[in-house]
């Protein structure tokens, strides 16, 4: 009887110790697997107008506020050639002048108010002009002063 209890102590033993191996083997294999790629979650559109509605009677008064002649008119004018983005002569055969798309260029002159500062340039200079024959009479003067001692 105790070698009963014993090989069932090693079969429950040994179960135990099987279960723990798989686990360990799902573990590594988890491990090992490479990572998944990264897949980004898909961008909402925000879209404010959707399920926007208006009542018939709403449409309805807009449409009649549009005269049917005036309508017309518009679709038209959606038909009608256009002579700047390459579509046929206008109705009136009138030659449709094309530019390069240059500018003329502006003349080239001083900027404004140039002559103003100018004149304070001028005048600046005379002052200092004045000052620095002041400075240098006054500096002959004491080395005059101090040769004569």
């Amino acid at each position: 009887m105790a070698e009963e209890k014993s090989l069932e102590a090693l079969q429950a033993e040994l179960i135990e110790q099987k279960q723990l191996l798989k686990d360990l083997q799902a573990k590594l294999e988890k491990a090992t697997k490479p990572p998944e790629p990264f897949v980004p979650m898909p961008s909402f559109h925000f879209d404010p107008t959707a399920g926007m509605s208006m009542p018939p009677s709403a449409l309805r008064e807009m449409v009649n506020a549009i005269p049917e002649s005036v309508m017309r008119s518009i679709v038209n004018d959606a038909f009608r050639p256009n002579p700047v983005t390459g579509g046929a002569a206008p109705q009136p055969q009138q030659p449709v002048q094309r530019g390069s798309g240059w500018a003329k260029p502006n003349p080239l002159e001083p900027p404004p108010g140039q002559n103003h500062i100018d004149a304070i340039v001028s005048a600046q200079d005379k002052i200092d002009l004045v000052e620095r024959a002041t400075t240098l009479a006054k500096a002959a003067a004491l080395q005059q002063a101090g040769k004569k001692e």
